[in-house]
């Protein structure tokens, strides 16, 4: 579930005259909003921000490095759809503007946002963001599927098309193999056979692909294209990873994930939600035992954004 407008706009209110927030990085993030309803207050919000599953990820993904400083931690507020996420920045930074000093304990400069680039080129809503629609900011954030131009940015969209393919990259293989073997080559195979299937994959593919224009798969013309073409290359080429993450950033993975069960799951709606605890563990154990173990200078997009984070003064 998500905010209305008139639901988002007093969850933002609550949020801007926290005094927990002064002097803080506050990152706002996509997530399901069905823990804030009714319209919850400072402190439950940010008791619910640290346990919700979208939050909580990024909370436990925190660098190991960040937590040895004395900087505070950033905290995570779910806002709902990307559009949520994206109003709920604008609507603050606006907010806060025309507060009076003793309304908002939000600092502006520490304000960001971090949400899917998906498919569609979403408008920002905010008329004075330097970048006008989500396309714009993923091809100046990122090139040859590097994060780069970092200061520019306090809208983030992913590398990879959906937040959970971060829990589905190459590297994760060994930490994946000790929960009910997962597969990581079966879920790739997968995500390419499905890619047909999505509607939003098809209207959006010729733009989609100049993501991986740093790659000969970029020269693929349709989605059967580029499906073949993967799979020559994934007979022929010895650098699997790579292969990888050209397909974690056009097809979907959102789908895949939410279909990992748990070793005891069935398809009855009891076990539906031990299978969504399962991939909310999981995903925390990803989270702590492998985003926050990254160096400061890692090139894996998280911790990128994170020493972004710890770059604002």
């Amino acid at each position: 579930m998500s905010f209305s407008r008139a639901e988002l706009e007093a969850h933002c209110d609550e949020i801007i005259k926290d005094p927990a927030i002064r002097n803080r990085v506050i990152v706002l993030c996509e997530g399901d909003t069905t823990p804030f309803k009714p319209t919850a207050n400072a402190a439950r919000i940010k008791a619910f921000a640290q346990t919700t599953q979208d939050s909580a990820f990024y909370y436990q993904a925190i660098p190991d490095w960040w937590r040895t400083t004395r900087r505070p931690e950033p905290s995570f507020y779910v806002c709902g759809t990307q559009d949520n996420v994206l109003n709920a920045y604008s609507y603050l930074a606006d907010k806060h503007q025309a507060s009076q000093p003793n309304e908002s304990y939000l600092n502006v400069n520490k304000l960001f946002a971090f949400i899917d680039i998906d498919l569609a080129n979403k408008k920002i809503p905010k008329s004075d963001y330097p970048f006008k629609k989500l396309w714009d900011i993923y091809n100046d954030l990122y090139q040859q599927g590097k994060v780069n131009n970092s200061q520019n940015h306090r809208i983030w969209v992913t590398g990879l098309l959906h937040k959970e393919a971060y829990f589905l990259i190459p590297e994760l293989q060994n930490l994946l193999s000790q929960h009910h073997s997962i597969n990581l080559p079966d879920i790739y195979q997968t995500m390419l056979n499905d890619m047909g299937k999505h509607q939003d994959v098809h209207e959006n593919f010729t733009h989609a692909k100049t993501r991986i224009n740093h790659h000969p798969l970029g020269n693929s013309l349709s989605i059967e294209a580029f499906q073949q073409n993967w799979q020559n290359h994934q007979a022929t080429e010895t650098d699997k990873d790579a292969l990888a993450y050209i397909l974690l950033t056009l097809a979907k993975a959102k789908p895949v994930w939410n279909g990992i069960k748990s070793p005891n799951g069935t398809e009855t709606s009891a076990k539906a939600d031990i299978n969504k605890n399962y991939r909310d563990e999981l995903c925390l154990k990803i989270a702590k035992d492998f985003y926050a173990k990254q160096s400061r200078d890692s090139d894996h997009h998280l911790p990128q954004f994170f020493h972004r984070l710890a770059q604002t003064p």
